[in-house]
């Protein structure tokens, strides 16, 4: 499961009937690989420089030009075939947000840490919800929590609404 839908490039799998491969997120780590290779042989072909002279720039040269082409192409290719259409499971990033027991931050100053505390016990112990055990505690109404426990108001920004998540 997961939060991020990546665009079926390459679809299928050989044991995952209807896996979405990620074929440009690891197309860039070997890229990014290649280049931390070329990356150790400038380094050390820049410490055989005797005497202000570097016989080994053609290496140095060679691995500077590799690195910035591959690393050029697998950008352009990765925002081509990647970035671009991947998109946000909204549904499951707004459950998984509103289904956090981190969320019972904002009641301790409303209903004292111990309370809190109690609450997220309970809604571990118990799994369910922070709601659900918030209100079954007797310690906040059902209101008092949606009006409270408003995660844009968490992050410093009320008027943000983040049921409406963008996908760019």
């Amino acid at each position: 499961m997961h939060e991020l839908n990546l665009p079926s490039n390459e679809p299928g799998s050989s044991i995952m009937p209807g896996k979405v491969n990620p074929t440009q997120q690891e197309a860039m780590i070997m890229v990014c690989i290649q280049v931390i290779g070329n990356d150790t042989a400038v380094a050390i072909a820049g410490s055989q420089g005797n005497f202000e002279l570097n016989a080994m720039r053609p290496i140095i040269i060679k691995n500077v030009l590799h690195s910035s082409r591959i690393l050029g192409d697998a950008s352009d290719k990765f925002l081509r075939y990647s970035i671009e259409g991947i998109t946000l499971d909204k549904e499951r990033i707004s459950r998984y947000l509103n289904e956090s027991l981190m969320l019972v931050t904002v009641l301790s100053p409303i209903i004292g840490y111990d309370k809190a505390s109690f609450i997220a016990h309970k809604a571990l112990k118990e799994k369910t919800t922070l709601r659900s055990a918030s209100i079954s505690s007797g310690y906040i109404s059902a209101e008092d929590f949606d009006r409270i426990v408003v995660p844009a108001n968490m992050v410093g920004d009320p008027d943000k609404d983040l049921s409406t998540l963008s996908n760019t």
